[in-house]
């Protein structure tokens, strides 16, 4: 059984970064937040608002990898730099927006599906989300996973909807979805345990 990933120092990752053209991957990870405010997180606003935002959000994600070291990257799972800075902002994004902004469209979505939910079940339905994202991210599940959980969660469950939603290839989703179905399982155990 081959365990072993290929986890980047925190000093090895600054000087990777050092080396990058940052005018040029500058553009590349706003241009990339701009598109997941508009299209994943629905969020509306003129060019200068979703700039703002963004470099806002850029900038918080560099200081958690390159200042603060809390988000580490596993070469094996993120060929490039560019690549792993991709799904540290995905993340990023997705858990910023998922908490802070838990009433808006995509819990509404979910919500449709039982119409008469009320307040108090809406209310149980995200402490059990957030305690089955909590218990995710324990289990070691990497940002990927974690997105398609997300997805999942917020009522995309086709795999082509994910990979689309996501913006990831057919086979690093099949490699992360493969990853994922045991944590899931393990989840799903602890919850009817639980109740």
């Amino acid at each position: 059984m081959e365990s072993a990933t290929h986890i980047i120092s925190m000093e090895e990752l600054q000087k990777v970064a050092q080396k990058e053209d940052w005018n040029q991957l500058w553009v590349i990870l706003v241009a990339h937040c701009i598109n997941r405010l508009i299209n994943r997180y629905g969020i509306k606003g003129n060019k200068d608002e979703l700039l703002k935002i963004s470099e806002e959000k850029l900038s918080e994600v560099l200081s958690l990898v390159l200042v603060e070291g809390t988000r580490n990257w596993n070469t094996d799972g993120y060929k490039t730099f560019k690549d792993f800075l991709v799904s540290v902002i995905d993340s990023y994004l997705n858990n910023s927006f998922n908490k802070s902004k838990s009433k808006e469209e995509p819990t509404e979505e979910i919500i449709n599906s039982s119409e008469d939910g009320s307040p108090e079940d809406i209310m149980i339905y995200e402490e059990l989300r957030q305690e089955a994202y909590a218990f995710l991210e324990t289990e070691g599940s990497s940002d990927e996973e974690l997105m398609i959980f997300e997805c999942m969660a917020d009522g995309v469950v086709k795999p082509k909807a994910i990979r689309e939603d996501l913006g990831i290839s057919e086979s690093d989703f099949h490699n992360a979805w493969r990853r994922l179905k045991p944590r899931l399982n393990k989840l799903r155990q602890k919850l009817l345990t639980n109740e």
